[in-house]
């Protein structure tokens, strides 16, 4: 008699992708940069020293050792104070995280800021991080650096890239450490997260995404709100309910936060760049960097360039 095991039902977690962007270790002395900043992937911090002042969806959070972050994606993230004495001194791990086109960690509530987990669990999840980023190094290698740097023309989005058979059987293996590892963090909060994932109104990261893909010629607040059926007054409402900034706020922070990237991954002449995120021309888009940076184009892509950017 074989003795079959079967989950044949569908469950809530049948369209869950989890896929690992980057793993980065940070020891910063200064503030990195002072502009709102909207990341596109949910990110994890752990702090290992020192203490920062940051604002997520401008509500003021203070960091210190010990403690574990959560930032979900498209979160208005910007820096306030980097403490005197010692680096701001944490391990990153930035991820998609989707059921479908919900945001997993979102739907879970996950806290902002959690300063009270044990020493042993904190110290699990650090070895299990530098772990993974072994990992992930070891994957890098497997390409040329003009291959994972590479970008579209115009765009500012990386290329798709096909992987080899070598390369697969690695990307899958970082894919379930990066799953064990969010599993490992779901462990450890399990206090503080809801019996059951809790509804959102996912109309405002379906007019993100609307938006990402118009950076070239941005839309108006009557055709975001239209595209997904609300009045210009909801659609304010929910955007300061989500990120605290109206939608058009938001849509400005998400073309110079595309410049910022293009200036410091491409050569680009500055016209190009301005078009590509939707300014009638370049006098227009540097006098608007130069409001949001304090220093025009030309300058800040020469400060990263000689190392003393952000």
């Amino acid at each position: 008699m074989n003795n079959l095991m079967e989950f044949s039902n569908q469950s809530s977690l049948d369209h869950l992708n989890l896929n690992v962007r980057w793993l980065k270790e940070w020891s910063l002395t200064e503030v990195p940069h002072h502009h709102l900043f909207l990341f596109p992937y949910t990110a994890f911090w752990i702090v290992l020293s020192g203490t920062a002042a940051i604002e997520l969806n401008q509500i003021p959070y203070e960091l210190k050792q010990g403690d574990i972050v959560c930032i979900p994606s498209k979160s208005a993230q910007s820096w306030k104070r980097i403490g005197a004495g010692e680096p701001f001194h944490y391990l990153s791990l930035a991820c998609e995280a989707k059921v479908g086109a919900l945001d997993f960690i979102r739907s879970y509530r996950f806290p902002h800021v959690v300063s009270d987990v044990r020493k042993e669990e904190l110290n699990g999840l650090v070895a299990a991080w530098r772990e993974l980023a072994k990992e992930y190094n070891e994957f890098l290698e497997l390409f040329d650096e003009k291959d994972i740097k590479s970008s579209e023309k115009g765009a500012g989005r990386f290329p798709v890239f096909m992987l080899n058979t070598e390369q697969t059987i690695r990307h899958l293996r970082i894919r379930a450490h990066g799953m064990l590892w969010v599993q490992s963090l779901f462990r450890v909060l399990r206090s503080r997260l809801p019996e059951r994932p809790v509804a959102y109104d996912n109309r405002v990261f379906e007019i993100c995404d609307y938006v990402e893909q118009r950076l070239h010629e941005p839309p108006a607040l009557d055709e975001l709100a239209a595209s997904v059926s609300l009045s210009k007054e909801q659609l304010r409402t929910l955007f300061h309910a989500t990120f605290g900034i109206s939608p058009m706020k938001y849509v400005r922070h998400i073309r110079l936060q595309r410049a910022r990237d293009l200036l410091m991954l491409t050569s680009y002449p500055i016209k190009e760049i301005a078009k590509a995120v939707g300014f009638e021309d370049q006098h227009h888009f540097s006098r608007a960097f130069q409001q949001s940076e304090g220093m025009s184009p030309m300058e800040y892509r020469r400060r990263l360039l000689q190392g003393g950017g952000g």
